[in-house]
């Protein structure tokens, strides 16, 4: 005895909804991130609801690895290949351009600023939802609830 719906084998439907659920839930966390930082429910955050997602994510001290509250620039380049490997390296800058006052460290004054820009693909001073999946997904997000 067969068992069939539509005429196509149920381990099929089965497998035919498990894929179009993983592909529906591609952000996921992303998209809920990006809910409980959005406080004013608009469609973009600002640069204020943005670094407090950075700062409670705790986003700045995984790339601080010396914990002396400034990136080096080995510091910096280890970020950028461990959390940002989905950006291409020009999307991200240089060092230099990041470290705003030219002291040789980014503080996180001016890391906030620096990933801010990456994250805005449209330069327009605002993080969509989309935008911001989108650097979830890319390496942006890794570890983020983990407390890693």
């Amino acid at each position: 005895m067969k068992k069939e719906l539509y005429g196509l084998p149920y381990w099929v439907l089965i497998s035919l909804f498990g894929l179009s659920m993983s592909a529906c839930n591609q952000g996921g966390e992303g998209k809920e991130l990006y809910k409980a930082y959005n406080k004013d429910k608009n469609d973009f955050l600002d640069d204020k609801e943005f670094y407090n997602a950075v700062a409670e994510e705790k986003y700045f001290d995984r790339w601080n690895q010396n914990g002396d509250r400034s990136l080096s620039e080995d510091e910096w380049s280890a970020g950028v290949n461990d959390y940002l490997g989905g950006y291409k390296v020009s999307t991200v800058e240089k060092f230099g351009e990041w470290d705003l006052n030219g002291d040789s460290q980014v503080s996180e004054e001016e890391f906030r600023e620096g990933l801010f820009e990456v994250v805005d693909k449209d330069q327009n001073r605002q993080i969509s939802q989309s935008e911001f999946t989108s650097w979830t997904k890319e390496g942006g997000g890794q570890g983020s609830r983990s407390g890693s």
